[in-house]
């Protein structure tokens, strides 16, 4: 199984972000994306020796706001003081964590802790000023800033621009950095396109192209814990789903053990489990975790997450087996399911077995619509549905694995 390390988690890192800032079905607000391509602007000027880190920094600036009930947008558009949410106050602390776990990312978190120090020391959330903030971070800051106001419809243009950086120069950042912002965001093009939903995808691709990838070491399982750390994240945006995705993992391995399939089938089929959900970073807390009933249309609508996660996960380009698995683990055996109706040995062997896994993590956990059951009845359900929703003969093998399980994840 061949991947190139680093360019998998440099796909994967844009690719999270980009999931991030879905705010419904089918909006993107792109706002990691733009605040990541001023910034890696801003450091080709002020800081190239950094430009990757702070790029890639940028990318995943508010990763820790998930726990939030709306995006992070949200809290700076209705001006509500960040002090009445120790969770926004914190973001920056839990982002930091988040990230420093993904190998070689240690400097990017180091950035993304600082990203909302201010130069005065009016920040938060250590309170820092002056040189004790990073420069990277201040880039962050800046870029992050400009976005706000350029989405609050207070920036318009250059003009705008100009006249608003000075009032923040030894504020929010140092001065050296408010006139370097000027000089370096001058060009009108670069602006609007980077403000236009229309060509931003271009211009970020650009970008991210120009400022090169952050090297990954290969002497661990990076491209492994980069999806545990993210399968977090998804799993964190819907709490009654913590731990989802890291237990539909191991038992979906466990089952692939038991299999004898070979060691790399097992990996994809592993990584692909910690990913499934990925696309649940569209749709809505209100319609995952609702206490009743889907109507039809919200149901059509909670199906689109198959079909998101197989394009986020497309956009890395060792992920195409992977995007495959984990995006059709709601197809079914008898060609009923979604969304795109595979039927029986057209639907690969790994996702048999994480649908499987899912369905058994699904009812052995308490949602909000219904209680959780036994192990024992769950077996049962799955044994009852083979040959229908699910392969008999990998429903077989599976069984005796989930009926006896040990283990406890949260």
């Amino acid at each position: 199984m061949e991947f190139n390390i680093t360019r998998t988690i440099n796909q994967l890192v844009a690719a999270i972000a980009y999931a991030l800032d879905v705010i419904d079905e089918g909006v993107n607000l792109y706002h990691s994306w733009r605040v990541s391509i001023f910034a890696s602007e801003l450091a080709k000027s002020v800081s190239p020796d950094e430009r990757k880190d702070i790029f890639y920094s940028a990318l995943l600036h508010d990763i820790g706001y998930l726990a939030l009930p709306e995006h992070i947008t949200h809290y700076i558009f209705t001006k509500e003081d960040p002090a009445k949410d120790p969770i926004i106050l914190s973001h920056p602390i839990i982002g930091a964590e988040i990230v420093g776990q993904i190998p070689n990312l240690s400097t990017a978190a180091k950035l993304i802790l600082n990203h909302h120090e201010w130069y005065n020391g009016k920040g938060y959330p250590l309170g820092r000023q002056s040189n004790e903030i990073p420069i990277g971070s201040q880039i962050i800051l800046l870029s992050d800033q400009i976005d706000f106001l350029i989405r609050d419809d207070f920036i318009h243009n250059l003009r705008d621009l100009e006249r608003i950086l000075p009032s923040w120069s030894n504020e929010r950042i140092s001065s050296h950095l408010a006139e370097a912002a000027l000089s370096v965001l001058k060009n009108e093009e670069f602006f609007n396109e980077a403000k236009n939903e229309r060509t931003i995808n271009n211009l970020f691709n650009k970008v991210r192209l120009e400022t090169g990838e952050i090297d990954i070491p290969t002497s661990v399982d990076a491209i492994g814990i980069t999806c545990e750390v993210f399968s977090e994240l998804i799993d964190t945006k819907h709490p009654t789903m913590i731990g989802h995705s890291k237990r539909v993992s191991v038992y979906s391995l466990l089952i692939g053990l038991s299999m004898n399939l070979p060691h790399d089938e097992i990996t994809k089929i592993k990584w692909a489990a910690l990913l499934h959900d990925i696309g649940k970073l569209g749709i809505s807390k209100s319609l995952i975790n609702k206490p009743g009933k889907l109507t039809p249309q919200e149901y059509e609508t909670v199906k689109l997450h198959s079909i998101f996660t197989r394009e986020v996960l497309e956009t890395v380009t060792d992920f195409k087996d992977i995007a495959l698995i984990a995006s059709s683990d709601h197809e079914r055996y008898d060609g009923k399911g979604y969304p795109f109706g595979l039927k029986g040995d057209a639907i690969p062997i790994g996702t048999k077995i994480i649908s499987i896994a899912d369905a058994f993590d699904a009812m052995t956990s308490h949602r909000p619509y219904r209680t959780a059951i036994s192990s024992i009845d769950a077996c049962k359900e799955i044994e009852k549905n083979a040959g229908s929703q699910f392969d008999p003969a990998i429903a077989k093998g599976a069984i005796p694995v989930l009926r006896n399980l040990t283990i406890s994840l949260t």
